[in-house]
């Protein structure tokens, strides 16, 4: 059973009452995962519904070549494992933590049940489903519709702390692109006068308007 007065202290839970914070505790627990351990593998039969609390999650798909690629990661609060209330459900996709991490555990069984009680319930978790899916969105404009440019400078203008926190591997990584593909897209960008380097390293957005139209 989860602790219920740490569900009550969570940011994203306090819109919920006590009532349906006290029927989400009755049929779920608290786990902490270790860094590098799995979640979920895709495929999966569902039988938990896993819930970020406080953490790093990867989320990402194995091709038939074994070959891993990205999807995206979960660094707030919010819904991990992607499910359905009308059919049966397996997981999408694998989800690792890149962290130590702790995560509410959902009977799903149970769950599926109660959203039928539960307006607010009900509500709150399509709001998580419903963030899953702009996720997914933006996965298929960046796999699909962008470019290497694109994709670069979409990070660049959404995420520039979490591009100037991380290694360059590890970017290309996230972007399914080489590092070599990045770091001349990054050199194109300061020579245009889009962006600039700091003293540090980080990168400075010079003119927020030039980088945004290559991606709209």
């Amino acid at each position: 059973m989860a602790d219920f007065k740490e569900l009550s202290n969570s940011a994203i839970f306090q819109k919920l009452d006590k009532s349906d914070l006290q029927s989400l505790q009755n049929i779920s627990k608290i786990k902490n995962f270790n860094i590098n351990e799995i979640i979920n593998y895709e495929n999966d039969e569902i039988t938990k519904v896993y819930f970020l609390l406080k953490g790093f999650i990867k989320i990402y798909k194995i091709n038939r070549f074994d070959n891993e690629i990205f999807l995206y990661t979960l660094k707030n609060e919010g819904l991990i494992t992607a499910f359905s209330l009308f059919e049966a459900n397996c997981c999408f996709s694998n989800a690792e933590c890149m962290e130590n991490s702790t995560l509410l555990c959902i009977e799903f069984d149970k769950l599926r049940q109660l959203l039928k009680t539960s307006k607010t319930l009900f509500f709150f978790f399509h709001e998580q489903l419903e963030r899953l899916h702009s996720l997914l969105k933006y996965v298929i404009n960046r796999e699909i519709v962008y470019d290497g440019t694109a994709k670069v400078a979409y990070m660049l203008a959404n995420s520039l702390d979490e591009f100037n926190a991380l290694k360059k591997q590890d970017i290309a990584y996230m972007l399914n692109i080489q590092p070599e593909t990045l770091s001349r897209i990054l050199t194109k960008l300061k020579r245009e006068d889009i962006i600039e380097t700091s003293a540090d390293g980080g990168v400075i957005i010079k003119n927020y308007g030039k980088l945004a139209a290559i991606f709209t």
